[in-house]
């Protein structure tokens, strides 16, 4: 197949002129014009934006479906979990999330009994395997395992009680099926995060470091033994000390060491002008965009819930989900999707905002930003996970050789108010949308 009369998102800018062959899974440029086998199937795009696929880094789950909880039931107001369930779950989950641009997902449990997260790996295995002659079953690259090792002072809407310090061997325990792929590893622990760190590094799994009040020293030592990036910065909660001593706390850490952040884009988990004040503060090649949706995400008439003991709120609106004691200042999770994420972004980067520590934060012109967005939505967190673990996963980028795995769509509005129409999705060569 070739696509040409498009525009090309790079990291070195908007490229025209070039069509983009896709032979098997992976996809090839050639300058326009180029005399073409008579056997190819053309397709024109007229004009429309195409950017390497979509990666959700941090998601929990969507159409009432929770990858540590099961599927949602309204009517009895329970969460419902077995082997059936997730099978036609997992599939359906795919389906939804590639529609909004995603072209691979990493599914994160939370603070929970260690059977449990087994058992959601082993049915996404299974799904794996059941499904690897289909995109559906390389569309999943594996497990973040976020609220094992958890803070429990810093819980936000996970349950202390399923809390444990860094241990290899409760690692060992629930990743049986190899499947882990990122790890949150708070460097609160002390000695306990660092040879947890160290050990997870040497398995090639990508450490990461969320719910913390860490002081800025731990971080030094824990990014010394590999940790690499920061999971939803500015929440869940993020610890700060504003006082000169052990050089800050997790907050000065994000800021001033050198760590990739995650960065919740739905307007609500972090507000815009601080997403601004952190992308001007770090380069744009240090920031990854995420949704870190819950089940409520592309769905509808679910008002209130439980889950491992934790009871949630979705907004009226269905525009954020929160913790019912503690009210929206405590959010458990997102119902966004990573296409919202992306025009967020790039609305935020093209709209001159008034800065908490800056005066101004000056718009961005639009090419410049648009190239950033899209970073931040695949390239650099490809770029994150290669650092950490040396897996190619040979995605993330427009190049030569790379996996097929593009969005291709147009741009609506104007600066500061844009709009990600999707127009068609490829998961390693295969038209999926």
């Amino acid at each position: 197949m070739r696509l040409t009369g498009g525009i090309i998102c790079t990291k070195n800018g908007l490229k025209k002129g070039i069509d983009i062959v896709i032979r098997g899974e992976k996809l090839y440029l050639e300058k326009s014009g180029k005399k073409k086998p008579t056997d190819e199937k053309i397709t024109h795009l007229n004009g429309k934006y195409v950017f390497p696929g979509f990666i959700e880094l941090h998601t929990h789950g969507a159409g009432l479906f929770s990858f540590y909880a099961g599927r949602y039931n309204p009517e009895k107001n329970i969460f419902e979990s077995s082997s059936e369930i997730y099978q036609e779950d997992l599939e359906k989950w795919a389906k939804l999330r590639v529609k909004t641009g995603a072209t691979s997902l990493y599914a994160a449990t939370s603070a929970m009994p260690l059977e449990k997260i087994k058992f959601c790996l082993r049915e996404l295995e299974k799904f794996i395997k059941n499904n690897r002659n289909s995109w559906l079953g390389k569309f999943y690259k594996g497990v973040m395992i976020e609220g094992t090792f958890i803070n429990p002072a810093n819980q936000g809407a996970m349950n202390p009680k399923y809390a444990f310090e860094p241990d290899k061997t409760i690692f060992d325990d629930i990743n049986e099926t190899g499947l882990a792929r990122l790890v949150n590893v708070p460097p609160d622990h002390g000695e306990k995060a660092i040879k947890l760190t160290e050990y997870l590094v040497s398995e090639g799994i990508s450490v990461g470091a969320g719910h913390t009040s860490a002081t800025c020293e731990q971080f030094k030592e824990v990014i010394d033994a590999g940790l690499k990036y920061f999971i939803h910065f500015l929440n869940g909660p993020t610890g700060n000390i504003y006082k000169s001593f052990f050089g800050g706390g997790a907050l000065e850490a994000a800021l001033t060491l050198d760590i990739m952040l995650e960065l919740i884009v739905d307007g609500y988990h972090v507000a815009p002008w601080y997403i601004r004040e952190v992308m001007a503060r770090k380069k744009p090649s240090d920031i990854m965009a995420i949704t870190d949706a819950v089940f409520v995400s592309q769905s509808k008439g679910v008002t209130e819930f439980e889950s491992d003991g934790i009871k949630g709120t979705v907004d009226k609106s269905y525009r954020y989900v929160y913790v019912t004691e503690k009210g929206p200042t405590t959010l458990y999770g997102s119902v966004v999707t990573i296409d919202k994420v992306f025009s967020n972004l790039l609305s935020y980067l093209t709209k001159p905002m008034q800065g908490i520590w800056h005066e101004k934060l000056s718009a961005i012109p639009f090419e410049k930003a648009l190239c950033i967005t899209a970073d931040c939505c695949s390239t650099n967190i490809v770029r994150m996970i290669k650092k950490n673990n040396g897996d190619d996963l040979n995605t993330g980028e427009i190049k030569n050789g790379r996996f097929a795995d593009l969005v291709i769509g147009e741009i609506k509005g104007r600066d500061g108010n844009y709009t990600l129409k999707i127009d068609s999705v490829f998961v390693r060569g295969e038209k999926v949308k």
